[in-house]
């Protein structure tokens, strides 16, 4: 399987981030890439070529971005389709015929890609809303399309964090159009609703898929909802995943999760294996070099006067990692200053973007590539100190290194999100952080 990682040119916007935020993977058959892997990779079944996936996923980011409909979609992407031969029937190696690319595939491209990049986007904003609308209801559009299995989920009520979301959250099929709307404890107590317990409802099973260029049969790890009116819901193969929640919520679901185990001592070895994983520090040395790389291209193309440079790599605000999961001891500590802050450190490439700009580079404040690069293993291998900023109201975390200090700035309630900690980094004296610590302006944590 190859994947890749390519920029594209268009704004920001929860959808248009979540798509780009994958990578391409190339497969001979949809269900070659399943379930948590279409939340981070672009793939389109029996295309092998680079060039025509690239064309697909660049209209696909454009319908996004710009709202084309399924017709202006079509009729842009098919010419370039037939130029580079992927369109109409050919013969496998096994000289079975197989369809490429045709009206009928491309609209299912479309309606898939939106739905999930849309479904994707409000799971993020639903998940920030969280405190004040705790529970989620799941709507199915009541019309003689809508499947009767996913009508039977129709006005169910389950809090935001319930197991059953990562099974169910929409869409959960090939054309679904199902949504969820979040609610507040007033409106669920108004309207009449009853909030259920979905972790009992989910039945994980092994499900059998028949390869049509092969005949081979394959087995995946799929779930479906069994109600307590004994009725069954099961999600088409590939779609019993949440999107948002793959792309981005992992590690957010993770925190939730946390905060709920009971045992003081398991909490926190689970939080430093978590914290001090080889995987996920590669991964956050990965995206960092990534996302200074873009940042680079980008202040390259503003120094040029490049305006589609400046389109191609600008900073993509909700394109971030999570850095840390926080301990007992400073979750307490912000407790004690009226923080209720979920369980991450959490790094945007904007807050990068900031850090690394030009204004900073001038004045020496940036940090060299591989000090980006070694920030997690940093402060997850203890070497910084922790001081709350008086002044700001800020949490500082501070990195020592001779006479010079790293330091790393974690905002709480960034626009009111507790879930939007930014982060800033820039290089200090080791002096400035000893005044403010003498002064007062910084406690000590």
């Amino acid at each position: 399987m190859i994947d890749l990682s390519i920029a594209f040119n268009k704004p920001p916007t929860d959808a248009v981030a979540y798509f780009k935020s994958k990578g391409y993977a190339i497969s001979d058959e949809w269900h070659d890439v399943l379930t948590t892997a279409h939340a981070k990779a672009f793939t389109v079944a029996r295309v092998q070529s680079m060039e025509v996936l690239e064309a697909i996923r660049k209209k696909v980011d454009s319908a996004i971005a710009e709202g084309l409909t399924a017709k202006q979609f079509r009729e842009q992407l098919t010419p370039e389709l037939q130029r580079l031969g992927w369109w109409g029937k050919t013969k496998n190696e096994q000289g079975d015929e197989i369809q490429l690319g045709s009206p009928y595939r491309l609209n299912n491209i479309y309606r898939t890609n939106l739905q999930t990049a849309y479904m994707s986007g409000r799971y993020r904003r639903m998940l920030a809303r969280s405190k004040t609308h705790p529970y989620w209801q799941y709507v199915a559009i009541d019309d003689a399309q809508t499947r009767p299995e996913h009508r039977l989920l129709h006005g169910k009520v389950f809090r935001f964090d319930d197991p059953i979301w990562q099974t169910i959250f929409p869409p959960n099929g090939w054309g679904c159009r199902c949504r969820v709307r979040a609610l507040t404890a007033e409106q669920v107590k108004a309207r009449g609703l009853t909030v259920e317990d979905g972790s009992g409802y989910v039945q994980q099973f092994d499900a059998e898929i028949v390869s049509r260029e092969s005949g081979e049969v394959k087995t995946t790890e799929h779930a479906r909802i069994k109600l307590p009116s004994g009725d069954v819901m099961t999600p088409d193969v590939g779609w019993a995943y949440s999107p948002g929640q793959s792309a981005f919520g992992t590690d957010v679901a993770v925190a939730q999760k946390l905060g709920k185990v009971e045992n003081v001592q398991l909490r926190a070895e689970t939080i430093q294996a978590l914290n001090n994983s080889d995987e996920r520090a590669k991964a956050f040395e990965l995206w960092t070099r990534k996302s200074i790389e873009r940042i680079e291209q980008y202040q390259a193309a503003k120094l040029a006067g490049d305006t589609a440079g400046l389109r191609a790599f600008g900073p993509r605000p909700q394109h971030k990692t999570v850095v840390s999961f926080l301990g007992d001891d400073i979750n307490q500590k912000l407790k004690d200053k009226g923080i209720d802050a979920a369980r991450t450190l959490i790094l945007s490439e904007r807050a990068l973007a900031h850090a690394h700009s030009e204004k900073h580079q001038k004045s020496g404040k940036t940090l060299t590539l591989s000090e980006y690069t070694a920030l997690s293993s940093w402060i997850n291998g203890g070497k910084a100190n922790v001081y709350w900023d008086t002044m700001k109201g800020n949490m500082l975390l501070v990195i020592l290194r001779g006479d010079e200090a790293t330091k790393v700035v974690v905002e709480f309630n960034y626009r009111g999100e507790v879930l939007e900690q930014m982060i800033n980094v820039f290089k200090v004296s080791k002096n400035d952080i000893t005044a403010a610590v003498t002064s007062g302006q910084y406690e000590v944590w």
